[in-house]
């Protein structure tokens, strides 16, 4: 299965009041991982009107992340289902830490027809590293 590794600067702006990332920003780290993860097969669906639409999410927080940390998540295609696909994450800071591990679950919209769609062969060929 195909998988990347995003890195990503935390910035102030993604702090709250107790001085470490707020909850809510792991789901943006995991975005950016995952947009790098389908990047070539998402442009293309795009220009085609298929959307991935998230359809759940996880988020185990193990280790809080700070300021000066720059992250690496991980993101992987785990498993591909006939109708929807699922990306796991690990969050790891510099020192190589586990601060998060999470997952996302998606499914294809058809904006054309405006309705739900199956997971195409070319994306489940993408997803098993095949495309």
């Amino acid at each position: 299965m195909k998988e990347i590794n995003a890195k990503i600067q935390v910035r102030f702006c993604d702090l709250d009041a107790y001085g470490h990332v707020n909850h809510a920003m792991y789901l943006s780290y995991m975005e950016v991982a995952r947009v790098e993860l389908v990047r070539d097969i998402f442009v293309r669906d795009m220009k085609r009107n298929i959307q991935y639409l998230l359809i759940g999410a996880h988020v185990q927080y193990i280790k809080p992340v700070l300021l000066d940390d720059t992250l690496i998540v991980t993101a992987r295609f785990l498993e591909a289902g006939k109708v929807k696909f699922r990306v796991d994450y690990e969050l790891r800071n510099g020192s190589g830490t586990l601060c998060a591990t999470g997952y996302t679950e998606h499914a294809l919209y058809d904006g054309k027809a405006g309705r739900p769609i199956r997971i195409t062969d070319e994306l489940r060929d993408f997803i098993n590293g095949q495309g």
